[in-house]
């Protein structure tokens, strides 16, 4: 596998996706963007304490782009997803989206989400 964001969120290793993530990052997740390596490691690392699963289906990769098909489970519900990441060329991850559904898991993962923000501070 080659997606370092899939990787960090299956097993939460903080200080190397800091490292992996290009300062000026844009992340652009189901509710809004994010921007900056701090502001997105902190959604990332809640994202990872949020979804009880994410795994990785499928790769597609390119010189800088990967695209992953994933699945994840927020409690007992089942959301497929893309996480898209481009990278610079020093290989640290720039750009990134990532897309879920069904709509009602993602509403019930944002409501998750937001909770574990409000307990943990907004990034």
């Amino acid at each position: 596998m080659r997606s370092t964001i899939v990787s960090f969120l299956q097993n939460g290793r903080g200080r190397q996706l800091q490292a992996a993530l290009s300062d000026d990052i844009v992340f652009h997740s189901p509710v809004r963007d994010y921007r900056g390596r701090t502001e997105v490691a902190h959604i990332l690392s809640t994202i990872h304490t949020v979804l009880d699963t994410i795994d990785p289906q499928r790769e597609l990769v390119g010189d800088r782009d990967t695209v992953t098909i994933i699945t994840a489970r927020y409690g007992a519900q089942r959301m497929t997803g893309v996480l898209f990441e481009t990278s610079d060329q020093l290989g640290r991850i720039e750009h990134a989206t990532l897309l879920l559904r069904p709509l009602g898991a993602l509403l019930d993962a944002i409501a998750g989400m937001r909770t574990a923000l409000q307990l943990g501070g907004q990034p």
